[in-house]
């Protein structure tokens, strides 16, 4: 009975209210698709180039990602492609909100790739590869659907580093990024095991490490053995050891020797950023990972930059001459103007006056331009009408922004002109531009750019874009013209008042700042540094502030007089000077033998189904010819997209046992392509279709507006005693509908409404024991309509068990009409306020504050004590007496006279640790509960009865304090509160306090909860320490 209960009281939170924050749908897509062998790309808009681009991009990718893996795809690979990160962010095809660092997703239960195009295709092509490679192992080890991980069919699953490291690998080889990233691994003391990648953003560069090792050391032949072995074991390191001879542990040790025998050499003579600038930020102290986009202030005198340093990306200001952080300007990520900072494209400006500040920001639906007063802290918004708006440069005498604008399947640099807000494009063509800059009297634009010689190019797909060069806009006569021409990458171009243009290049495999004459157009570089540098900005006196990388992040450093700066020796990198040796990404031995043969056909309406390609006609006269890795020369013809369910997955399971028979309890879910349609169908079959639970839920997410439709049945059986003639069963019976909608006002800001129709009974029979004939007691029968609408905020941010910072609250009015003698009217009103402040990265206090109240002739009743996460093992307390740790009313009892609204109208207020479920009962409560959580251990080894690591265990202090009452007399008369509960103690009050600290553990199936708390007697005295395990996040 006490399983029923604990059910009964989660499953009655389908309806309930719920935090949480918004993906919001600002646009309606009108979707085609191309179809090729192996993909159907699906597109909106006129970007029906960029869905050939993904095509064909994708179709060379499988070719390679194939002969790696060994594999060939069984069925076309859905690739959804978004214009802008803004439309990214709308999908449902995952629930999972794509935050800024997000550039692609690949989901496991349709195997669907979801990718932005932000601008850049050197970008775009990598995500692209990067995801296939996701697809092509999702396909290879789960069958490309995520039955076989929910049915429990297939036990393994590939290590985080082992995926995205192949992915990484196999998109890019090798590039002077992640040279620069294993090149500050290997400096560090203590290098991380392989295992361990999989905790850190070293799950990336390391995990694209560990297989640049691998095919070095023993051929790319061995990538699908690897994946081979893996799979016949169903474990990764028993798949590895088989393929390679060697263990983790050896394997680590193998890996860091390589490591050290790569990049040791490369540090010679060779300087840190110490030796030659003054390091301004210092996150050994603030423990954050970004600190980029320096800008200095027309005086020199204040540096702003973005940094992560709070868990958000915020916007401060340092004083150069005290050497101190003035303040925090902005805040960002917590509100709708400043969801997001641009963080990847950054680039900060002032005013010539130095009063302002602009930068680029994404404010809900558009990105915008923020014109922010340095003394005040208020700001404009200027609403830009482009996909994407990234890097502000602000006229150096004019009110004037250059900014990068990305609109359908191209960036440009673009000017506003802040006076009458007038907006021009500049280059207006279809490569990739970034990085405005003015020139000191605002004559140029200087700007980084991957045209190269194709200026007369209109197909992307046969353009080199892998490399950039600086270039200049001349508006005496409107003309481009290259400043640099070389085979490597420059970025971050910035001129000083003294004829010289700074920018960033990674000559010889390391991107040091270089010098441009341009006058003569000599240019030399003026660091050597070990790693790399990036966003560089220069003062009137020649000073440069650039952020650097060193011990896996950025920050900030301040180099003086760069006029005065001599020409460095860059000495080539060993990457560098190996890169184009035995660079034939295609050597696979194995499959050299022979090479396919194919009949050259029209893809356009071809069927690639396995099961329908009998359908395709074969009456054509068709030639043989030597396979292309397209199988065709741009015969692409554009489908609308038409909404068609198919299964995500099912899930069922059977048993037998002696009460109830068989049970059968089965979860299937329906989506289309898009997520726009969902439905999902959950049972719990027992003995027959009357006595089970079945909910059946559609939603409709394509617009704004959200809108759920739920048909539920809810049976318990359950027994109420015996006597030695008869037993006394109890059915709980609750069927109806929900209708429900969420219409959100930007990220963080929603309201809810809608209404459940709902009819509730109860009955009890008594079974003879002797001729199991049965008949009924008791039956009683309720029905309702509770319309509900609520205000939701939340701008909360997570860390590893809950949320660490920011605010949320609802404010909830729900009410029952009076429908007839066995309707439930009432009127609740609910407010429930959660404040957390974060003090340090993994430290952080949260308060909360709930109150409510019911009112009418049969008011709800608020049922006050218990966890928050649903309990498994309670050690409770009343009085000095021990109890049963769970419910201190029984409920489903036979007494109960109003056990349908104790059931299914109530409502459970927690978490009042050390205090169990209805420990005090009202129609009206309130709640304040305060934790202070921190970090406990690290990890533990567990080596019996097995080795298990056990991570991240996090601990904490809390104080809940609560009260339900019906009258306020219940405050100062104790002899109602003795009566109403059966105490004894004589100061009695319906207030609670309990206290105490507790632990939380990761495990592979949840998290586990361990707390010790202590009640406060009102008389004075604590009690014995009260043990409960728990399951689930922190509230």
């Amino acid at each position: 009975m006490k399983a029923i209960l604990i059910l009964l009281l989660f499953a009655n939170n389908l309806f309930a209210q719920s935090f949480g924050q918004n993906k919001v749908q600002y646009d309606t897509f009108d979707w085609e698709y191309v179809v090729s062998p192996n993909t159907n790309v699906y597109y909106y808009g006129d970007n029906y180039d960029l869905a050939i681009f993904t095509s064909k991009v994708a179709e060379r990718s499988l070719e390679q990602i194939g002969k790696h893996l060994r594999w060939t795809s069984n069925k076309p690979i859905k690739i959804i492609v978004y214009t802008s990160h803004n439309d990214f962010q709308q999908t449902n095809i995952v629930n999972v909100y794509m935050s800024e660092g997000i550039g692609g997703v690949t989901e496991l239960y349709k195997n669907r790739i979801v990718i932005p195009f932000e601008g850049s295709y050197a970008q775009f092509e990598h995500v692209i590869h990067h995801e296939l490679v996701h697809a092509a192992i999702n396909e290879l080890v789960y069958g490309g659907n995520a039955q076989g991980l929910i049915s429990g069919r297939i036990l393994l699953q590939v290590p985080l580093w082992a995926n995205e490291g192949l992915a990484e690998f196999l998109s890019v080889d090798w590039d002077t990024n992640s040279d620069m990233v294993l090149r500050d691994l290997a400096l560090q003391e203590r290098l991380p095991s392989i295992p361990e990648l999989n905790y850190s953003i070293l799950a990336y560069k390391g995990g694209q490490s560990v297989w640049q090792y691998i095919t070095q050391k023993y051929g790319r032949e061995k990538v699908g053995e690897i994946f081979e072995q893996m799979r016949r074991t169903q474990n990764a390191e028993k798949g590895f050891e088989s393929a390679l001879g060697v263990d983790f542990e050896k394997l680590t040790d193998n890996w860091h020797d390589f490591l050290k025998r790569e990049y040791w050499p490369d540090l010679i003579n060779r300087e840190n950023f110490d030796d030659f600038s003054t390091k301004i930020t210092d996150r050994t102290e603030t423990r954050n990972f970004y600190n980029v986009s320096p800008s200095f202030s027309p005086d020199g005198s204040t540096i702003a930059y973005f940094s992560d340093q709070s868990g958000y990306m915020d916007l401060i200001l340092y004083d150069v001459r005290s050497e101190k952080q003035k303040k925090r300007l902005i805040r960002g990520n917590t509100t709708p103007d400043f969801e997001e900072l641009k963080w990847l494209q950054p680039g900060i400006s002032w005013s010539p006056d130095g009063k302002f500040i602009s930068f680029a920001s994404k404010s809900g639906e558009q990105d915008s331009i923020i014109i922010v007063n340095v003394e005040s802290g208020k700001y404009e918004k200027i609403s830009i009408d482009l996909d994407g708006v990234f890097t502000t440069s602000w006229h150096p005498r004019e009110m004037k922004i250059a900014f990068m604008g990305h609109k359908d399947d191209s960036s440009d640099i673009y000017i506003i002109d802040l006076v009458d807000n007038e907006i021009k494009n500049l280059t207006n063509d279809i490569f990739s531009e970034s990085s405005p800059s003015w020139a000191p009297d605002g004559s140029k634009i200087y700007f980084t750019s991957d045209r190269g010689i194709n200026s007369d190019v209109d197909v992307m797909f046969n353009v080199d874009f892998s490399q950039t060069d600086i270039y200049q806009f001349d508006f005496s006569n409107s003309q481009i013209s290259q400043i640099t021409s070389t085979a490597v990458n420059e970025n971050y171009p910035i001129a000083s008042t003294d004829g010289n243009l700074f920018y960033t290049s990674d000559h010889n495999g390391i991107t040091n700042i270089f010098k441009h004459n341009l006058s003569n157009n000599e240019s030399f570089p003026i660091t050597n540094v070990i790693t790399g540098i990036q966003q560089i900005d220069i003062d009137q006196d020649n000073n440069i502030i650039f952020s650097g990388f060193e011990e896996r992040g950025w920050d900030l450093y301040l180099m003086s007089n760069v006029s005065q700066v001599s020409k460095k020796d860059v000495k080539e990198t060993k990457y560098f000077s190996e890169k184009n040796i035995n660079k034939d990404f295609e050597d696979l031995r194995s499959l050299k033998k022979s090479q396919k043969v194919a009949k050259q056909q029209s893809y356009s309406n071809y069927i690639f189904a396995r099961n329908y390609k009998y359908k395709n006609s074969d009456n054509q006269k068709q030639e043989d010819s030597k396979i292309d890795s397209l199988r065709f020369d741009n015969q692409f013809t554009s489908r609308k997209y038409q909404t068609e369910f198919s299964v995500d997955y099912i899930s069922t399971s059977a048993t037998i046992d002696n009460l109830f028979g068989s049970r059968g309890v089965a979860n299937l879910a329906w989506s289309d392509v898009m997520g726009d349609h969902r439905i999902n169908i959950g049972t719990n079959l027992v003995i027959d279709l009357d006595n089970s639970d079945v909910v059946i839920q559609y939603a409709y997410l394509k617009n704004r507006t959200n809108y759920y439709t739920t048909l539920f049945q809810q049976a318990n059986t359950f027994s109420l005693g015996y006597n030695l003639n008869y037993d006394f069963i109890g059915q709980l019976k609750d069927y109806g509908i929900g209708l429900f909608g969420q219409y959100p006002f930007s990220k963080f800001s929603r309201l809810d409404f809608g209404a459940t129709i709902r009819s509730v009974n109860y009955t009890v029979k008594q079974l003879d024991i002797f001729t199991f004939n049965s008949s009924t007691n008791y039956e009683e029968n309720l029905k309702a309509i509770i319309p509900l609408t609520s205000y939701v905020f939340d701008n909360s941010t997570n860390g590893y068990t809950g949320p660490v910072d920011g605010f949320k609250q609802y404010l909830t009015f729900q009410f029952s009409p009076d429908i007839g003698s066995d309707s439930v009217p009432f009127q609740t009103i609910k407010f429930d306020m959660r404040k957390y402040f974060k003090l340090s990265r993994n430290y952080s206090i949260a308060a909360r504050l709930m109150l409510g109240k019911s009112m009418g002739d049969k008011p709800q009743k608020f049922f006050l004590g218990g966890n928050s996460q649903m309990m498994i093992f309670s050690d409770t307390q009343t009085e000095g007496r021990d109890d049963s740790g769970f419910y201190a009313q029984r409920v489903l009892d036979y007494d109960n006279t109003s056990i349908l609204e104790d059931v299914y109208f109530s409502e459970y207020v927690f978490p009042l640790r050390g205090a169990r479920y209805r420990e005090r009962v009202g129609k009206n409560v309130a709640v304040a509960n305060f934790e202070f959580r921190f970090p406990f251990v690290n990890y533990v080894d567990v080596s019996f009865p097995a080795r298990i690591r056990f991570g991240n265990i996090f601990g904490h202090l809390f104080l809940d304090v609560g009260a339900a009452w019906d009258s306020s007399d219940e405050f100062d008369n104790s002899e109602l509160i003795r009566s109403k509960y059966g105490l004894t103690d004589p100061k009695a009050s319906p207030v609670l306090t309990t206290f105490g600290f507790g632990t939380k553990i990761f495990t592979p199936f949840a998290l586990i909860r361990i707390d010790t708390a202590w009640d406060k007697y009102p008389s004075g005295g604590y009690s014995k320490p009260q043990y409960i395990i728990s399951f689930g996040y922190d509230w």
